[in-house]
């Protein structure tokens, strides 16, 4: 592996874990496409849940009392549940472009949808949606390394306040990515991607220093525009996921 691209690694989580502070998420819909372009599709997924289950840790202290627990055990159970099928579906579908064509393009759909309905003041909210979206949480996980999106549309449709999201999807992405990351570890033979030991401590250096950078942001932005934030990264992970298939579908 060459020295761009272990820095670009390294430059690309510090990018992800700010954004994941600032939003919530960042992790699992900016980093896992790039990732994959960079070192390849299997190990650029099982980092990117590795990264995805740390990342938040080093946030939780800071917004332990506004996380809702209820609605991290709705929202992450399903999504728990659906990963053995997923990681099998994945074992039995070795070209991943059109995992991820399927994918980005569910989420780009149920993103413009979501948008339509909102534009005319309908809230879709309650255990059944929380229950849907935890499900499409974890099939995004383990297919693709990108469970964000499909909590966009959850967002968005619930009308969910900005900071309260912020802090319930921390131990959500945990449970969500080390359980996606167990399970294709276990099932789907997955391998972390061979790095030396200077660049996972560079990565590690980089998700403790963007929990200050990211709540200098976060105090700069006012609510609604942490959520418009959200909604663009929605859009911008469907987007990468689309092209990455791409990319991996022309060869």
């Amino acid at each position: 592996m060459s020295l761009t691209v272990e820095l670009a690694l390294i430059g690309l989580v510090l990018a992800c874990a700010i954004i994941q502070r600032v939003a919530g998420m960042g992790l699992g819909i900016v980093f896992a496409p790039y990732a994959v372009v960079l070192i390849g599709a299997h190990e650029g997924i099982m980092l990117a849940n590795l990264l995805g289950g740390l990342v938040p840790l080093a946030i939780l202290p800071r917004v332990w009392s506004r996380i809702d627990w209820k609605t991290v055990l709705w929202l992450g159970l399903p999504a728990v549940a659906v990963m053995p099928g997923a990681a099998w579906l994945s074992s039995i579908s070795p070209p991943p472009a059109p995992l991820y064509l399927v994918v980005a393009s569910l989420v780009l759909l149920s993103l413009l949808i979501s948008l339509l309905l909102a534009r005319v003041d309908r809230t879709v909210d309650g255990r059944t949606a929380q229950v849907v979206t935890g499900i499409g949480t974890g099939l995004g996980t383990v297919l693709g390394g990108v469970g964000g999106p499909a909590v966009t549309v959850y967002a968005v449709l619930s009308r969910w306040p900005a900071l309260p999201m912020v802090a319930t999807l921390q131990p959500l992405w945990i449970l969500v990515s080390l359980g996606s990351f167990g399970t294709k570890w276990a099932w789907d033979d997955g391998q972390l991607p061979h790095l030396p030991w200077w660049v996972w401590l560079a990565m590690l250096t980089a998700v403790v220093v963007s929990v200050g950078l990211g709540e200098k942001v976060q105090r700069r932005l006012p609510e609604n525009g942490i959520q418009r934030l959200v909604i663009v990264l929605g859009f911008l992970g469907a987007a990468l996921s689309l092209s990455t298939g791409m990319r991996l579908l022309l060869g």
